[in-house]
């Protein structure tokens, strides 16, 4: 993509420059979710247990996400640094070293969902025969597509670090559109239920794909990484690792804990399963928006520390948790009131839609500190720093094991498996928005 769609983060007035940056993003990431609500949709039509189904395969992905931040993170951050610095060609060397550690993850990771989907599934503790069989067949399909679904991530990210979040924009779009097109043909014309949806993702994922790398090819800054042709360096890794791999190990362990406590919450059926699966997703919208204003700070701060203007990099990440603040505060609302009608849009079974209002409106509460989250550890990344967030955040997402166990088995129920994250989320955030300012002035202290 040409020059012109990079925004210059190192001049000018700082709140313009990040939403324009950030609207895009945001935009991507409403997309990936429509990509899933899409299969949400057409796949309700074949009853609560195919929701539940898909939800399983998507938690299943969300794990090998937060695997991908290593090189995704890390890639975003030193890339945006070395533009910062005037080092063009330091950008190029950290974007080869990034996508390089992504596609032999991919590669890894698409054997083995293919090759033991059932052992994957069994983590879950199913109770049904049909649920199993559809999360199996999800899981292997969509283990064909893994190599371009990282790709797009990676690619957007390095795109991103430079300023230009429009191309990705236009990527996910026409994705988006295809995957809206094949889901019905699928899923109910051609009746290829769950395999279906899980069919429609991957065409519409290696489209994209294929659109990224005509755009990369065109690309000043990126258009000749020579990532196969170009000498291994694993020197490389080390910092690549040093700055995604605590990031990578949160949302791992983020994932992990969200399984098991699906084993709590399968106790209470699997319509209850299906109503988290779902509420999961109606949840993201929240962090869906803040992704958009995080990775548009994080771009903005770490360009702005790599050029050594620390005013800037102040002012950057309080612009964006005012933003953040306001996004918040505006979804939580939508949550809390029309937590029902979002729920029957999905589900006709009244057990289920119960649980997915108790779902929304207990997890309203903690949709402000989640966006606070999200928006301090991009801002620690930007700095070098993604220990920190990285340990306290892990903390509480353990912590929600033991407490979800002990309330739910209270008078609340399943609610009170909501009630452990909504507590663990809130602490975590407001200890982050606590730390980060005297670490970022620290920061400022030392490096002058």
């Amino acid at each position: 993509m040409r020059q012109r769609r990079s925004i210059n983060l190192l001049e000018g007035h700082i709140l313009p420059k990040l939403i324009r940056l950030a609207m895009p993003i945001m935009a991507s990431s409403f997309i990936g979710l429509a990509y899933t609500m899409t299969d949400m949709f057409w796949v309700a039509r074949l009853g609560e247990r195919a929701v539940a189904a898909v939800g399983t395969g998507g938690t299943l992905l969300w794990l090998v996400d937060s695997l991908f931040s290593i090189p995704r993170v890390g890639g975003q951050v030193l890339v945006g640094q070395s533009i910062g610095a005037g080092e063009p060609d330091e950008a190029r060397i950290w974007a080869r070293a990034s996508l390089r550690l992504g596609y032999v993850m991919a590669s890894v990771i698409m054997l083995v969902f293919f090759s033991m989907p059932g052992v994957l599934t069994a983590v879950f503790r199913f109770n049904e025969a049909e649920t199993i069989v559809r999360t199996e067949s999800y899981i292997r399909i969509v283990a064909v597509g893994m190599i371009p679904k990282v790709g797009v991530r990676l690619y957007s990210a390095v795109f991103t670090a430079s300023g230009n979040s429009f191309t990705p924009f236009i990527i996910y779009v026409t994705g988006l559109a295809i995957n809206m097109v094949l889901d019905p043909m699928l899923i109910v014309f051609l009746r290829w239920e769950v395999a279906g949806a899980a069919v429609a993702t991957v065409i519409a994922e290696t489209i994209a794909y294929a659109m990224m790398l005509f755009f990369v090819r065109r690309h000043p800054l990126f258009s000749k990484l020579r990532i196969l042709s170009e000498r291994i360096r694993l020197s490389l890794l080390k910092p690549v690792f040093r700055l995604g791999a605590p990031i990578a190990v949160q949302g791992s362990v983020h994932a992990v804990v969200t399984i098991l406590i699906s084993r709590q919450i399968v106790r209470f059926g699997d319509l209850a399963v299906a109503a988290q699966r779902l509420g999961a997703q109606v949840e993201s919208i929240s962090w869906m928006t803040v992704d958009g204003f995080s990775a548009a700070v994080n771009a903005f701060m770490a360009q702005n520390f790599g050029a050594r203007s620390h005013g800037r990099v102040t002012r950057g990440y309080w612009a964006g948790f005012w933003l953040v603040s306001a996004a918040c505060t505006v979804t939580s609302l939508i949550l809390y009131f029309l937590g029902r009608p979002i729920t029957a849009v999905f589900f006709s079974d009244p057990v289920a839609v119960e649980h997915g209002r108790h779902y929304l409106q207990v997890l309203s509460a903690s949709q402000l500190m989640q966006g606070l989250i999200l928006l301090s550890s991009s801002a620690f990344a930007a700095l070098g720093q993604s220990f920190i967030p990285a340990v306290i955040v892990t903390t509480l997402m353990i912590a929600r094991l033991p407490l979800g166990s002990f309330l739910s088995g209270t008078a609340l129920g399943v609610n009170g498996i909501w009630w452990s994250l909504t507590l663990t989320t809130n602490a975590a955030g407001l200890l982050l928005i606590t730390i980060f300012p005297f670490y970022m002035r620290r920061l400022r202290n030392v490096t002058g």
